[in-house]
């Protein structure tokens, strides 16, 4: 776009956030140097004991402690690619062209269990992206259901009949939140309630909404709705409909179009791979790739519902930009909750990569892909490079046999990789879904990808249960960049776990896939950096994803030894007196003060870095823990590293524990409540010694760390030794944390 004096008007602005960038240098370079101190001082103890002593308990403690600090230091390295330029984007979608210049868009949406994926949540999410603020003819959606369950395929048919009424009226009063829970839920956000038509318009659809959800709820009690969903969630034929066609012959409702939906279930039999979430979406991009051929398309979690309509304008400000489009490859949104309590108890809010590192990667090469709210160029998901660059392939029919090879044995989809342009939904509508031919279903069927490039080279990578983070590391390494949208309003809001157990399982699923990754032939410090495209400093920052589990063994070995030493009196720190401590209390302070800053600037207070430091410790001595584990029982073919689906649901109870505050330790780990009950002893213990002894200056640091350790796992000891208030912990686990933290530290104390 141009203004009066013919200038290029930008659809996007990008800037450094300052001071942050400058404070960030400056705070590597103070950091640096005393970790190096801290460094040094372990290695001259450790050699010293070993010279002196040999095997003893301060000479293993030393040993494990240097190997921690050793970890730290190397993780510390690599975070510092997230801090090196941080920065802030602004878009401009009034200078988008008209509509009907505006390129068509497909929207998947992943569905996998409807016991555990509420189907009216998920439908909602359907209806809110339905009403988007964009041409309805150039949206349509797919809906992914992985179980074949008929109560989605019958709710989504009623979804899209309630959505003829509801699409119009959003668009015609402009409604801010279009997802119908959350605009019935919430009167402030009903803009035009003194207007006398809106009023009663809005009464007629809330009519409508009740009965959509009753029925929705009817058919999940009905008997033929559930029958037999057991078994049909991990065998069943593939199904694509065209809910469109089914619920009606006209898309047109008054003034308004509604956007077309297609429900995509692809074949699943017991003991074959279906890899997960990636398989399921490479099966949607061959379908719509068929069906409607967008040049772009929005991948969303079932749970995140469309909460700014205007989403898709702010994204083609980046994607329509001719200077960043032809080496685009995705725009990523955050993730955005809107069921967190007011402290975050669980850190489910994930800040500091939404908040935090995603600015920073923003300021490199761009943030990684992040499972949902994403709008992904297709043509990049097809193995190919940016356009002007070296080796970058061109598809044409003159060598089907090839493509064949590649994409598979579909005529009708190697066709689509030559016509770059939208389809014309209806005419594919009626040739390939409508009649259920077996062209399109060959699509979804398990054998399709059988010798092909699927999940290795094109589509969605099958590495790693964390596609996403696979797959965009693998976009970055093709020379491909991703840019970070992060507007003031949430563009998609999702829910969260709200106990303890279901965070603890998404967690170690996480961190399972991202180890893999670490230890594999991809592993970002060899393979990344080994690209031409990828900057080091990227590639630092994917390693530190990949490595992130590996934060289990320093906490792990400052939980352990410190607290047992201090215990017995021996010293694995320098005495406050000396001017080592100096680098000790730098480092430590350094540490508190970044996170602390970075906490304050996203808008959170003192009380999140204390649950953030919390939960740091509790993941790293559980979900990280039991993820490192799982990889290299992997490695040794004694075990295998499966996709756990987070579970959506939650009972009433489980809610109003969750929105008080309390902490609910179901699921909490063994090692965990002994570790904390440990620390309490050895810190008792310890002051006694430090105090009889008098040896304050010698013990000082540890007796620092354990209060530190203290302060964090509060909430935990007070639920095993009082088992209500703050924290729940199940009797029998409190009954054999306490049993064997006090044989431990007799064990320490007398043996």
């Amino acid at each position: 776009m141009r203004d009066n004096n013919n200038n290029y008007l930008p659809m996007h602005t990008c800037r450094v956030i300052e001071p942050t960038t400058t404070i960030n240098r400056l705070q590597f370079l103070l950091h640096l140097c005393a970790a190096s101190v801290v460094l040094y001082y372990h290695a001259s103890c450790l050699l010293s004991a070993i010279h002196f002593d040999r095997i003893s308990v301060a000479s293993v403690s030393l040993a494990f402690i240097f190997l921690a600090d050793v970890v730290l230091f190397f993780m510390w390295v690599l975070s510092q690619g997230f801090r090196y330029r941080p920065v802030s984007r602004s878009v401009f979608p009034e200078r988008l062209p008209d509509d009907d210049m505006l390129p068509d868009l497909d929207i998947f949406i992943m569905t996998a269990n409807p016991d555990k994926e509420p189907t009216i949540e998920v439908m909602n999410t359907v209806l809110s992206v339905m009403a988007l603020d964009y041409p309805s003819e150039k949206l349509h959606i797919y809906l992914s259901d992985d179980a074949g369950a008929d109560v989605t395929l019958r709710a989504v048919k009623e979804a899209y009949s309630f959505g003829r009424f509801w699409v119009p009226f959003c668009k015609r009063f402009a409604i801010g939140v279009r997802c119908p829970e959350v605009f019935f839920d919430n009167s402030k956000i009903n803009q035009q309630e003194s207007e006398k038509e809106f009023i009663q318009e809005r009464q007629k659809i809330k009519v409508m909404y009740d009965a959509f959800k009753k029925k929705v709820k009817e058919l999940k009690e009905r008997k033929d709705s559930t029958k037999g969903f057991e078994k049909t969630r991990h065998e069943h034929p593939s199904k694509i409909e065209n809910i469109r066609e089914v619920e009606t012959n006209s898309t047109n409702t008054g003034d308004f179009i509604i956007p077309s939906l297609v429900y995509v279930s692809r074949e699943k039999r017991k003991g074959v791979p279906h890899h997960f979430k990636a398989g399921a979406l490479n099966v949607l991009l061959r379908v719509s790739g068929v069906v409607s051929n967008s040049p772009y398309i929005l991948v969303l979690d079932c749970d995140m519902y469309s909460n700014d309509p205007s989403s898709v304008r702010q994204v083609m400000c980046f994607h329509l930009d001719s200077k960043l489009s032809p080496s685009l490859a995705f725009v990523q949104f955050p993730q955005e909750f809107y069921n967190i309590n007011k402290d975050d108890i669980y850190c489910a809010e994930l800040r500091i990569f939404f908040k935090t590192l995603w600015l920073g990667l923003d300021g490199l090469r761009g943030p990684v892909l992040s499972g949902t709210n994403f709008f992904v160029k297709r043509c990049a998901l097809y193995g190919n490079k940016p356009s002007g660059t070296s080796n970058r392939e061109e598809f044409n029919l003159e060598d089907i046999s090839r493509l064949k090879h590649k994409f598979g044995n579909s005529n009708e989809f190697c066709l689509s990789l030559v016509e770059k342009s939208s389809y014309d939904f209806d005419e594919k509508i009626t040739t390939y879904v409508n009649p259920q031919k077996d062209k399109v279903l060959m699509l979804a069927s398990l054998e399709y990808e059988s010798d092909t490039r699927w999940g290795d080279q094109i589509g969605f990578l099958y590495g790693s249960v964390v596609e996403d983070y696979f797959t965009g590391f693998h976009l970055h390494c093709h020379g491909w960049v991703s840019t970070y949208c992060f507007p003031s309003k949430p563009a998609f809001l999702g829910n969260v776990p709200i106990n303890f157990n279901d965070t603890l399982f998404q967690n170690k699923r996480w961190n399972a896939g991202l180890f893999e990754v670490a230890l594999s032939r991809h592993c970002p410090l060899i393979f990344g950096i080994s690209k031409n495209f990828n900057s080091v400093l990227q590639s630092m920052c994917y390693a530190w994803l990949a490595f992130w589990p590996v934060f289990s063994f320093p906490l792990l070995c400052y939980g352990i030894f410190p607290q047992l030493c201090f215990l017995n009196g021996i010293s694995l720190f320098p005495e406050i007196t000396s001017p080592w401590f100096g680098a000790f209390a730098v480092v430590f302070l350094s540490s508190c003060i970044q996170h602390l800053r970075e906490v304050v600037r996203s808008g959170r207070n003192f009380t999140t870095w204390c649950n953030e430091q919390r939960f740091w410790m509790i993941n790293g001595l559980t979900g990280q823990l039991f993820a490192v584990f799982n990889v290299l029982l992997k490695l040794i073919s004694i075990s295998a590293v499966n996709f756990d689906l987070t579970n959506k649901t939650a009972d009433k109870a489980q809610i109003e524990r969750y929105e008080n505050g309390v902490f609910d330790f179901e699921g909490c780990s063994l090692m965990l409540t002994t570790l904390s009950l440990v620390n309490l002893g050895a810190l008792i213990g310890g002051a006694w010694q430090m105090i009889k002894f008098k040896a304050i200056d010698r013990l000082f640091a540890q007796f620092g760390l354990s209060c530190f350790i203290l302060a964090l796992s509060l909430p935990l000891i007070e639920g095993i030794i009082f088992r209500q208030d703050t924290g729940r912990v199940p009797p029998r686990l409190a009954m054999w944390s306490i049993v064997l933290s006090g044989l431990i530290l007799f064990m320490f104390m007398f043996g």
